[in-house]
């Protein structure tokens, strides 16, 4: 074929083959867009009578304008002799393709695919066309769901010039009315019976009639009878069960009178309503009454129906008179005869002869036409009958009829149909990558693998797919699946202690991960402007590129030093404590009274870190002292006087003992100017209660002088308060240094020592 078609269709593959015509994909070079471009078949360009009603059925379907139909852009012929229709082209596939892949169609579905074939058809026969091969095959479902209708123009132009000349008819086996099968004049009922058996079909996934040859096929449409839907598929609905069987009366006065009353009834049971015309409605009884696929009544006209005419008394007359005529005119004819039934039929042509050897059907399956050919040798003629999507190359045989394993006479036809090297793209979105490649690849595809991120419950789903699902593409070709990868996920690393904003951003990085929110708080632990905490912990498993949040020391916490002085004791350090603040509590005799805070150090007022070091020293009252009264001592005579000449005095050593593992001691001395000895003790003492106890005593008198008195015991020691860390009760320091004595004992001792001396 060449390549560019009237200086204006340039050829870019074939879509399929007939009898009369082969169709190819092109592109319309002047109003750049895809045509389906059907070519007629160049043994018929001669005939010049073919070629006048080609050009007129042309022009007349190009008038069809109807959603249900496939639109006609143009036709012409070239200067070469080649006749065209240029033609809508959809890359969708057809009826025959939805019902062998997925079998029957839902009642429902099929019901409204019958509607907008009929409706179609009434389209074409209120202008006077007649497609005369309606199938499966000839009904292209659109991207959207919808349907339209083909090869309307060719249909009609074939009819009188291949009757008339070669003995064909357009029409195929499975799908023939009775009466294209026995050779009469054909109407618009012609194309509601091959409707029929489209809708069998389609509600079944199997088709009325069957048989080994084309011509027991169409003997069956003249007097065989289906079994109806409902038995084969009992999901049938019994209104659209008694369409079919009016549909598939042998008499064309028994079907619908017209495309619109099949309408109406496909509309009514549609939403589940009885079909209303008189004969469906009978049709329907008869089947519920006695199950028999039986001829409908016939619904008054102004016409004498043709079952009403004069007949045979045995009833059969009308169908077997023609058919004996058949017989018989094959019997005259010979081989020749059957070859032309054959051709009349649409099927392969078989070799009658008595004589003729019989030869085993070998398997072309897989072959080319070229490699059948030279298979077969002389055996038998290979014809091909059609072209279909399929997975295997282009050109490659699929079908073959008769099938391979029987015998056949010498010099029969074998039909073959071929691979389109098309094929429908399956829809594999949201199946399981494994899945979905294998089917792409089934269907005679190259896969294509691309993974994007997606929610983790979508990882190894295809997400897309390009080309999309239902689309007719070249076998081979690559079809992209867009799989989810899910979410990749790393482990959160550790970001060590001491690690400052800059390195932990880096310690991220080189995770895959990226630093979030920096905050701060203050830490007397950890070093200022090095890392607290993160978020997520070490360890967590997260997705890559996730942000990683942290927590910044900004050093000790400062705290402004409460003024307690004047507070109670118990108060001042439960203040403290709730700022956080360690204390020392010390107790010192005091006119304040008793558990009154006299001073802190550090002061009130005063900003400190909150750190460990952060320890008040709290300053109470213990009170007043009780004065002491010393024991009056015995009298003793005075120790004679030492010999000296300056004056001079002796002190005696004072002791004292520590209550606890603490003591002190001390011991005074004291001189005049007079010389003489004396002695004397004196004493203090202090407690505390947190630490132990000290005492210590001295005295010594010289002179006229007494002696001064001796140091103090050590005081007890008391442990420091923390207020986070306290936890024992407070002790109180014992009191140390001399010891004070109130001024009314000083005078008390005074008298004591006059009364003495």
């Amino acid at each position: 074929m060449e390549q560019l078609v009237d200086n204006r269709y340039e050829i870019v593959k074939p879509l399929g083959s007939g009898g009369m015509a082969d169709v190819f994909l092109a592109h319309d070079s002047v109003l750049d867009r895809s045509v389906a471009l059907k070519v007629m078949n160049s043994r018929y360009a001669r005939d010049e009578e073919f070629v006048e009603r080609f050009r007129r059925e042309a022009q007349s379907a190009a008038a069809l304008s109807h959603p249900n139909i496939v639109s006609i852009y143009d036709r012409g012929g070239s200067e070469d002799g080649t006749y065209y229709i240029a033609m809508e082209y959809l890359p969708g596939g057809t009826l025959k393709d939805r019902v062998l892949k997925k079998g029957a169609l839902p009642p429902k579905t099929a019901a409204e695919v019958a509607k907008q074939i009929a409706e179609a058809l009434r389209a074409a026969h209120d202008r006077g066309v007649v497609h005369r091969d309606i199938k499966p095959h000839n009904i292209l479902i659109t991207e959207a769901g919808d349907i339209k209708v083909t090869d309307f123009g060719i249909a009609r132009a074939a009819s009188s010039s291949t009757m008339t000349k070669t003995g064909a008819v357009m029409g195929t086996a499975h799908y023939i009315s009775p009466e294209q099968a026995m050779g009469e004049s054909v109407g618009p009922a012609s194309d509601l019976y091959s409707l029929g058996v489209v809708l069998y079909e389609m509600l079944t996934g199997e088709l009325p009639f069957d048989a080994d040859t084309p011509i027991g096929i169409a003997m069956k449409h003249v007097n065989g009878t289906p079994p109806p839907p409902k038995e084969i598929n009992p999901a049938v609905p019994a209104g659209l069960n008694a369409i079919v069987v009016r549909l598939l009366q042998k008499d064309p006065a028994n079907r619908y009178a017209s495309d619109t009353e099949l309408i109406e009834d496909l509309e009514r049971v549609a939403q589940g309503e009885s079909p209303t015309s008189a004969a469906a409605t009978q049709v329907m009884e008869k089947l519920e009454r006695t199950g028999e696929f039986a001829p409908a009544a016939v619904p008054p006209t102004d016409r004498m129906p043709r079952t009403q005419r004069e007949a045979p008394k045995n009833g059969r007359g009308r169908r077997l008179a023609p058919l004996l005529l058949v017989v018989l005119l094959l019997a005259l004819l010979g081989v020749g005869g059957a070859m032309m039934l054959g051709n009349l039929l649409g099927g392969p042509s078989t070799n009658n002869d008595p004589n003729a050897a019989q030869v085993e059907v070998p398997d072309l399956t897989g072959l080319t036409l070229q490699e059948a050919r030279q298979e077969v040798g002389d055996s038998f003629e290979i014809s091909e009958a059609d072209t279909q999507n399929s997975p295997e190359q282009e050109g490659t045989i699929i079908e073959q009829d008769p099938a391979s394993g029987g015998t056949l006479a010498e010099g029969s036809e074998i039909e073959v149909t071929t691979a389109s090297g098309t094929n429908a793209v399956p829809d594999v979105v949201n199946e399981q990558r494994q899945q979905a490649v294998r089917q792409v690849e089934d269907a005679g595809f190259e896969v294509r693998i691309q993974e994007r991120e997606s929610e983790e419950n979508e990882a190894g789903q295809v997400l897309s797919q390009n080309p999309g699902g239902g689309s007719n593409q070249e076998v081979g070709s690559r079809v992209t699946l867009t799989v989810g990868a899910g979410v990749d996920t790393v482990t959160v690393p550790d970001i060590p202690y001491g690690s400052t904003e800059a390195q932990s951003r880096s310690i991220l990085e080189d995770a895959n991960l990226t630093l979030g929110s920096v905050t701060t708080e203050a830490s007397a632990e950890i070093e200022e402007g090095t890392i607290i905490s993160q978020n997520p912990l070490a360890g967590e498993e997260v997705e890559q590129g996730s942000a990683v949040d942290i927590v910044l020391s900004s050093g000790p916490e400062q705290v402004t030093v409460p003024d307690v002085v004047g507070d109670d004791l118990d108060s001042a350090l439960a203040t403290l404590q709730g700022l956080g603040l360690g204390y020392t509590p010390v107790g010192v005799e005091s006119s304040e009274p008793e558990g009154t805070v006299i001073s802190t150090d550090p002061a009130g007022g005063t900003t400190i870190d909150l750190d460990q070091d952060a320890i008040v020293t709290v300053t109470y009252s213990l009170g007043q002292a009780s004065p002491v009264v010393p024991e009056q001592p015995s009298p003793s005579p005075s120790p004679p006087p030492s010999s000296g000449g300056n004056d001079s005095g002796s002190a005696s050593p004072g002791g004292g003992n520590d209550s606890d593992n603490n003591s002190g001691s001390g011991g005074g001395s004291g001189g005049g100017s007079d010389s003489g000895s004396g002695g004397g003790s004196g004493g203090g003492s202090g407690s505390g209660s947190g630490g132990g106890s000290g005492s210590g005593s001295g005295g010594g008198s010289g002179g006229n002088n007494a002696g001064g008195g001796g140091s103090g015991g050590g005081g007890g020691q008391s442990p420091v308060q923390r207020a986070p860390r306290s936890g024992g009760d407070r002790g109180q320091s014992g009191s140390g240094g001399d010891p004070v004595i109130p001024e009314e004992s000083q005078e008390a001792i005074e008298e004591l020592r006059s009364a003495v001396g």
